[in-house]
């Protein structure tokens, strides 16, 4: 499994333990839109990615995410470096 399929899948078993086994999610998916996200639930996806990947996004970055390909492609970047 790519490391861009082991983070999507992480991401898929997080928003499925919160939306329902059935939700969607791919690369394309916006974040706000798609995942019907308000800031509190952002900010708790975004906690539990840190705490998965032992990482820490900034705010900055956290604001430019627009879909779940943005998150997938920071996380692999920051993952890398490690």
């Amino acid at each position: 499994m790519s490391k861009q399929n082991e983070i999507l899948a992480t991401i898929e078993e997080f928003l499925k333990d919160r939306k329902g086994s059935d939700f969607q999610v791919s690369l394309e998916s916006d974040l706000r839109k798609d995942l019907q996200a308000d800031s509190v639930e952002l900010m708790e996806f975004i906690i539990n990615l840190e705490d998965e990947y032992q990482i820490e996004i900034p705010d900055k970055a956290i604001d430019e995410f627009n879909t779940v390909g943005d998150v997938v492609g920071y996380i692999e970047k920051r993952t890398a470096a490690h």
